[in-house]
């Protein structure tokens, strides 16, 4: 039976990662309404397309603003069934704000994490100062941590000795940011992952600065699987960031085959 003849359900998408779209696509085929959240006018573009309830534009800066999207669609009639935690694995602070603030309104809320891939090949890492365990000594290190780790992540390589380089996204947050850092001028690069040219530009990055190790987040997602193609390939060492495991407690899920099931259990309640 298709969802919408019965209720139509409203859904509330809080997006930060690949997924984001891919879910709402589905989930609007499957007969539910759907609200979707994004930081800015570029991560919005994937969405104009779908025939949304909404599109929330900007960041969810505190509290209140969580609060007053969820208040806000009760007093039009339009409450969401459930608020859907897609937002990046490091976002800590939102999720944290998003769980206290449903669970205030006794709001329910699903968080999707990706499964993490049991690969072999990496050291995983608490936090960057365990690099200082690691003999870095003169080595040229790739940073591809996302600009909000990279200022730490780089004290922390230089203090170990390493020479440090660093991969940036294309857009201008992340080169703002990378240029008030302290990272030299030449020492990085701007692009946005290549999974579909197989890490061509990556592995060329790697070859031209004599990289012999990279550092990223395990963020379960397709750049940290391309470099663990990349750095298996290539015989260099790859270090993860072991994600926040904080939000143990969330009612969570790995995959949309599940996402869906915990929905329609929510629905039956």
């Amino acid at each position: 039976m298709d969802i919408r003849k019965k209720c139509q359900p409203h859904l509330w998408l809080l997006t930060g990662t690949g997924e984001g779209h891919v879910f709402a696509e589905s989930l609007l085929k499957e007969g539910w309404k759907i609200t979707v959240s994004v930081v800015s006018d570029r991560a919005s573009i994937p969405y104009e397309k779908l025939n949304l309830e909404k599109i929330l534009i900007g960041a969810l800066i505190t509290e209140e603003d969580i609060r007053g999207v969820i208040l806000n669609a009760r007093i039009h009639q339009n409450e969401f069934h459930c608020v859907v935690d897609l937002t990046h694995p490091f976002a800590i602070k939102i999720t944290r704000s998003i769980s206290k603030v449903c669970k205030e309104l006794g709001q329910a809320l699903i968080r999707y994490e990706r499964a993490i891939d049991n690969i072999s090949n990496a050291f995983l890492i608490e936090s960057f100062s365990d690099l200082r365990n690691y003999d870095l000594k003169n080595k040229s290190i790739l940073l591809a941590v996302g600009v909000r780790h990279l200022q730490e992540a780089l004290i922390f390589a230089r203090n170990s000795g390493a020479n440090v380089y660093a991969r940036v996204l294309a857009n201008p947050e992340s080169i703002k940011k990378t240029l008030s850092s302290s990272i030299q001028k030449t020492n990085f690069a701007v692009l946005n992952p290549s999974a579909s040219s197989n890490g061509k530009i990556e592995k060329a990055l790697v070859r031209k600065w004599n990289i012999s190790g990279v550092i990223c987040r395990q963020s379960g997602g397709s750049n940290e699987i391309l470099w663990h193609r990349i750095c298996l390939s290539m015989r260099i060492n790859l270090w993860l960031l072991e994600r926040p495991s904080e939000f143990k407690n969330i009612n969570s899920v790995d995959s949309y085959e599940k996402l869906i099931k915990k929905l329609k259990s929510i629905s039956m309640e």
